[in-house]
């Protein structure tokens, strides 16, 4: 009898621990959860991190309160050396519209990059004012992010054109992008 009660309650706690386990925080299901929370959560939610200098001392989160937009995380920032990505959109005489270019580290360090289709149909809401002053930097990348070892060729306003992709550093204001130098390709 004491045998037949110490398997059932063996029995019991084992499917107890399954049904936890199943339930828990096991790699694959923390993977899928930050996944869904990555593409879930807001812009301020992913952003509120302090950001780092070149020389890596932290400076306060850059301030866009009344607006949608916010740089990249500070870990991405660093890997893509950039504060936002994009990909234009509409040019105007002065300034320029991108649509945001998402971006993401994988666990094995890879960086994926994705953006809407070149035809597809953007409502002017979704694109985000990137404007620039008279010593903002241009560049144009000699490759894509995907390839390196080659360097960047200094460029201007007019070298930039509808549907390529760009990497800024500056901030935002009020939903407008201040680029202080962008690197395009």
């Amino acid at each position: 009898m004491k045998l037949k009660k110490a398997m059932i309650l063996f029995g019991t706690v084992c499917i107890l621990n399954t049904m936890i386990a199943g339930c828990g925080s096991s790699p694959e299901s923390t993977a899928k959860t930050e996944e869904t929370q990555v593409e879930e959560a807001s812009p301020e939610e992913l952003n509120n991190a302090p950001l780092k200098d070149v020389d890596g001392s932290a400076e306060e989160a850059q301030e866009n309160t009344a607006g949608e937009w916010q740089v990249l995380e500070p870990d991405i920032a660093s890997a893509v050396d950039a504060d936002f990505l994009g990909k234009v959109r509409k040019m105007e005489e002065d300034s320029f519209f991108i649509v945001e270019r998402k971006v993401k580290i994988l666990d094995d360090g890879s960086i994926i990059y994705s953006s809407p289709s070149s035809d597809a149909d953007i409502p002017d809401s979704q694109l985000i004012h990137v404007v620039f002053e008279e010593d903002t930097r241009f560049y144009l990348k000699d490759t894509d992010e995907n390839e390196e070892g080659h360097g960047n060729k200094e460029a201007g306003f007019q070298d930039l054109k509808e549907h390529m992709f760009v990497e800024m550093k500056g901030s935002f204001k009020n939903d407008e992008f201040h680029a202080t130098e962008i690197r395009f390709f």
